[in-house]
């Protein structure tokens, strides 16, 4: 029974052609290609078992061991081993974002230069304090696997991991293969450029879905050692996570190495155990799921970023055990009952009144008023603008009432799920459970610390000044090469200061229409730093903020030389141009007059450039990286463009296009 399941499973493909924007009518003939973003990771823990395995690697050994060259500009740095790296724990601010995501582009420009905006940066906290999600940890696993080893991470996995499982369609964007069985991603209906990640060891690698589904036989019990030993199967599969606040809560994040939950619910109920880990990039969602008692994989990768996959997955493995008799027919998984018999708060949650406390990745801030009997969430930068009412019940827990779920008013579920959270408090922490119905597809558990109460932090008049005169400018990224989709996902910048909480910014990558505020600390007038340390994810992704000026034009420059922007108020006007554009270092960006807006033009543009037209709330409407690229674009009203390429680049608007 065991092994005719994992024939068929291995072999059960659910995959949707990938896409930014909108859906792909593409049909996947089992040969396609996915990015499968994060997933990566597992594959990237699992080589470095693999060197554990071969005597070259210590888990528990500090990583200048292996590299002298790792330095940070923290001495705390020295105590960081490869265990920290897969479980997430070893205080890096998150990811180092700059040209991390190219198109059309195989450049190793990411991986070059890691190393030199890595040892600019501080860590967030003591290595192996705590697991906080982030990237730069299999950035720099990846980097080990290759000085280890003495051969690319490329040709390593390949080697070691996929050729003995007989894989084939496992491969980086430095492997040779035919670019044209990606899987397509669209734009405005414009089939784009294959996406080539400079993240390989973190995000960066592309599979089949058959493929990534064979690579799960390496975490099953009926392995045999097949590539990894028991025991380093055994490591991965085990619960590594640093400062696990709700041990006992179900939930989808409770690391080992290298996988996102060990212990997944609902399987976690039923006494089975379930291991998960998913990964998002630009076009992709994708996910893998194995139970290994069962020799069992599952592997899905769907259209666009914000497609949930994870419940898909779960609902086919339910459906799949119940059908082999593995659990009984009937099996279903209920919300949890609602304790709402209603108890007095206690006078110490009830000094918490006032505070305010930061969501981190969660995007959101809040502050926290109490009646005798519930607590109120009153907004004050996110997605929601009304307060949320939670009642403290019985068992000393705030569950929401009237709808009011944490993980709706987030903007993670659509207006047809049902979501009910539960609270508690820890030290500085706000912790949530959360159990999200979703019509079609069953219950998935969310357990977290979800906030951090903002400590006092007083700024001096001429720095606080000096922010409020910035809040809500927006500035424009121009550092990352003409082939980054950064110009697509994450272009403007923008910091806002709120009066209510004095010392702090909110520091906000405006993708769309959505601003996504996480607050940094006011240092003086010129630099903020991240201060979230918020376990599991919550705290990922801090950012340290530099305003610098150059030759009278104002920058903002994240994480110590990692990405730059432009304050907008320095961009050319379109009536500026007299038809050509040279780049010289940085992007050009150029507010279109309103004169010109309706208009079409025509642009040449050069082999070492790239351009972006964005409609008047910045969405990304159109670009030069498109499979086959238009010379033909319409002006939108209110729009921009940004002219990107290395020096020297030349654009040419026809003359005969202009006024």
């Amino acid at each position: 029974m065991k092994r005719i399941l994992l024939f068929l499973l291995g072999l059960f493909i659910l995959a949707i052609p990938a896409t930014v924007v909108q859906a792909s009518n593409t049909k996947d003939d089992g040969r396609m290609l996915y990015g499968i973003g994060s997933t990566s990771k597992l594959v990237t823990s699992a080589a470095v078992m693999r060197l554990v395995d071969m005597g070259m690697v210590d888990l528990d050994e500090p990583i200048s061991t292996y590299m002298p060259d790792f330095t940070m500009n923290d001495p705390r740095y020295v105590y960081i081993t490869p265990r920290m790296l897969l479980n997430h724990s070893a205080g890096f601010m998150g990811t180092v974002w700059g040209n991390a995501m190219l198109a059309g582009d195989s450049s190793t420009y990411y991986i070059d230069n890691f190393l030199g905006i890595l040892s600019n940066q501080r860590l967030i906290h003591h290595p192996g304090e705590r697991s906080i999600y982030n990237n730069d940890g299999f950035t720099v696993a990846e980097i080990l696997i290759e000085r280890v080893s003495g051969i690319s991470f490329t040709n390593f996995i390949k080697q070691e991991l996929f050729e003995p499982l007989g894989i084939a369609n496992f491969v980086s964007p430095q492997s040779d293969f035919d670019r044209d069985r990606m899987a397509p991603v669209y734009l405005n209906g414009s089939r784009l450029l294959p996406e080539s990640l400079g993240v390989i060891g973190s995000g960066g690698l592309y599979a089949t879905m058959e493929d990534l589904a064979r690579f799960g036989q390496i975490f099953m019990d009926n392995a045999d050692g097949i590539i990894l030993s028991p025991k380093s199967v055994n490591e991965m599969n085990s619960i590594q996570h640093k400062m696990d606040l709700l041990p006992n809560a179900n939930t989808v994040f409770r690391y080992g190495l290298g996988w996102d939950v060990v212990d997944l619910y609902p399987f976690n109920t039923l006494g089975i155990q379930a291991l998960s880990k998913g990964g998002r990039t630009n076009g992709f969602s994708t996910d893998l799921t194995v139970i290994p008692e069962f020799n069992l994989a599952v592997a899905i990768s769907a259209s666009g970023s914000d497609v949930e996959v994870n419940p898909i997955v779960h609902a086919i493995i339910l459906e799949i055990l119940m059908e082999e008799g593995l659990i009984p027919s009937d099996t279903t998984i209920n919300m949890p009952e609602l304790n709402l018999e209603p108890a007095l708060i206690p006078s110490n949650i009830k000094t918490k009144a006032g505070s305010i406390y930061d969501t981190g990745v969660s995007n959101e801030l809040f502050r926290i008023d109490f009646t005798d009997y519930t607590m109120l969430m009153h907004p004050i930068a996110g997605f929601t603008d009304r307060p949320l009412e939670f009642l403290h019940n019985t068992d000393g827990v705030f569950v929401s009432i009237d709808g009011n779920s944490l993980a709706v008013i987030a903007g993670r579920l659509n207006q047809d799920a049902y979501a009910t959270s539960l609270i508690t408090f820890y030290d500085n922490y706000i912790l949530v459970q959360t159990y999200s119905d979703l019509p079609g597809l069953g219950i998935i558990a969310t357990s977290a610390p979800f906030a951090q109460r903002l400590e006092p932090n007083t700024a001096t008049q001429s720095a606080q000044s000096a922010w409020d005169i910035r809040s809500n400018r927006e500035f424009l990224l121009v550092n990352e090469r003409h082939s980054s989709l950064s110009y697509i996902s994450s272009h403007v910048f923008a910091v806002q200061t709120h009066s209510l909480i004095s010392g702090f910014v909110t520091a906000s990558n405006i993708q769309t229409a959505n601003v996504r505020p996480s607050s940094v600390r006011i240092i003086d007038e010129n630099n903020a730093q991240a201060f979230s340390t918020i376990p599991t994810m919550g705290g990922r992704d801090g950012v340290d903020i530099r305003i610098f000026v150059q030759d009278g034009v104002k920058f903002i420059e994240l994480n110590h030389g990692d990405r730059v922007f432009m304050d907008a108020a320095f961009a050319k006007r379109f009536s500026e141009l007299n038809g050509q554009v040279a780049i010289t270092d940085n992007a050009i960006w150029v507010d279109i007059d309103d004169e010109y807006a309706g208009q079409t033009f025509q642009i040449t543009t050069p082999a070492n450039g790239s351009w972006f037209v964005y409609d008047d709330r910045m969405n990304p409407i159109a670009t030069s990286l498109e499979r086959q690229p238009r010379n033909t674009i319409v002006l939108p009203h209110g729009g921009r463009i940004a002219f990107v390429g290395e020096p020297n680049a030349i654009f040419t608007l026809h003359p005969s296009q202009l006024h």
